[in-house]
């Protein structure tokens, strides 16, 4: 498909602008024509060839941002065009002022917010587009967006305490790497000069190992380098495949800490997208539907859909959930509560605030964890260096003592 700029006159003769993706300029004219847009200048919109996509991405702050302040202007009674304009003028983010522009051209020309929103799958979630959908079907678009507001920012704040978690151990991981990989390919060589002036005297195991690394990298580097990229990328494209995605997600839940921190998030997730979709007046089974697509985990992924076809067969939710033993009890206790009181999306929400709570308690507890034993692991690994450095100087000076 390719992507085609228009001016067209509507039925009242108001000049109107926006693009339109068809095969050619022609069936791009019938389509306006079907919408009763009458074009005056088509015109092939030409992209860049060699964009890279990662600087042209639209970074989560910068989308909370914008659905805060629509949502804010939609509750102030301003029509969503006049919205989209005064957004554009307060941006500062280019990608969110190209896609602004787009919007606005595309709602002018009488597509619906929905629709114009999915234009933009890499910022706009399934989630989203169902919750606009919903919103506009009910006319109740402005209270869908705040919520998507208030939402998007509790997901962007739990997303950054989780990031926070990982920087520390990251910058100290690269650390000891640096170390480690300094000793062996600079320090450890020059030691060898010193090991041979000791004549025929045996070297202690450790020492042995350790000379036989820093060779290989001294004088290999780059192959070891290439070994690893070679790992990397193979075990990326296996995670890929489906077995490799169940064995990978599998381990992922498996990992002391990691394993419970993770299924946290994931119960945090369901009630979240849960809460937003049912309020927002999505059906459950399209609600289960769309979290289930969304999931980042299989296993997770697996039970929402099994607990979809029992509902779909008539059971209660709770009841499906209660019977799939990856969801904790409390998740199934509270959503039964939830449907005997007929506020289920309340006491999803109240679910997933709980989960975010449970979250920044274990990142303060990790935190207060890590650092004492990555300064051990450190010691450790660098301790065990030196003293294998040493021990050859060490059993040479008690032998001549002999």
């Amino acid at each position: 498909m390719r992507e085609f700029t228009y001016k067209a006159r509507n039925n009242q003769g108001e000049l109107v602008t926006g693009t339109v993706e068809a095969e050619t300029e022609s069936s791009a004219s019938t389509l306006l024509t079907a919408k009763k847009l009458y074009p005056v200048r088509i015109k092939e919109e030409k992209h860049e060839k060699f964009a890279i996509p990662f600087l042209n991405k639209v970074k989560v702050k910068d989308k909370v941002f914008f659905i805060r302040q629509l949502a804010t202007m939609a509750n102030a009674g301003l029509p969503i065009s006049q919205s989209l304009s005064t957004l554009l003028e307060q941006t500062h983010s280019d990608q969110i002022k190209k896609m602004v522009e787009q919007m606005i051209r595309d709602v002018e020309a009488g597509d619906s917010l929905a629709t114009t929103f999915s234009r933009f799958p890499d910022v706009f979630t399934k989630t989203d587009l169902s919750m606009i959908a919903a919103g506009e079907a009910s006319g109740k678009i402005d209270e869908v967006l705040e919520y998507m507001a208030s939402q998007a920012e509790k997901s962007y704040k739990t997303a950054k305490k989780i990031k926070t978690v990982f920087i520390y151990p990251s910058f100290l991981l690269c650390v000891v790497i640096g170390v480690v990989a300094l000793m062996m390919i600079f320090v450890l060589p020059q030691m060898q000069t010193l090991y041979s002036s000791f004549g025929n005297a045996q070297l202690p195991l450790p020492t042995q190992i350790l000379m036989g690394f820093s060779n290989v990298m001294a004088h290999y580097y780059y192959l070891v380098i290439l070994m690893v990229v070679a790992i990397f990328f193979a075990l990326r494209m296996y995670v890929k495949t489906d077995s490799g995605r169940y064995i990978w997600h599998s381990l992922k839940l498996r990992i002391p800490l990691l394993g419970n921190f993770l299924q946290m998030s994931y119960m945090a997730m369901f009630s979240r997208t849960m809460s937003s979709l049912i309020s927002s007046g999505v059906p459950i089974l399209e609600a289960l539907k769309i979290v289930g697509d969304t999931m980042p985990n299989i296993h997770y992924e697996n039970a929402i859909r099994e607990t979809r076809g029992k509902v779909k067969q008539g059971g209660s939710l709770s009841q499906a959930i209660k019977e799939n033993p990856i969801f904790p009890v409390m998740v199934s206790q509270m959503i039964g509560v939830g449907e005997n009181t007929g506020e289920i999306d309340s006491m999803l929400s109240n679910l997933a605030d709980y989960y975010n709570d449970e979250i920044d308690n274990w990142v303060k507890s990790f935190q207060s964890l890590l650092e004492p034993i990555m300064i051990v692991v450190m010691g450790l690994i660098v301790g065990s260096i030196i003293i294998s450095i040493i021990m050859p100087i060490y059993n040479v000076g008690i032998f001549m003592q002999h």
